[in-house]
């Protein structure tokens, strides 16, 4: 998350636990939150990839 998100969020953050929210703000969190996913998802590791070991062989 980008510094320039992360304030947008805190901002959004308070608007909304103030209860003053009105509906462009609501978009303007559903975008964010979007946008956030994505970023994340883009930075973690692919979780299924396939991994194959190989033993190493047994002496004796």
């Amino acid at each position: 998350m980008s510094p320039t998100q992360l304030k947008k969020l805190q901002e959004l953050s308070q608007i909304f636990s103030q209860g003053k929210a009105n509906p462009k703000q609501i978009q303007q969190l559903s975008a964010l939150l979007a946008q956030i996913n994505r970023y994340d998802e883009e930075s973690q590791p692919v979780e299924n990839e396939q991994v194959t070991f190989i033993a190493a062989p047994r002496f004796g």
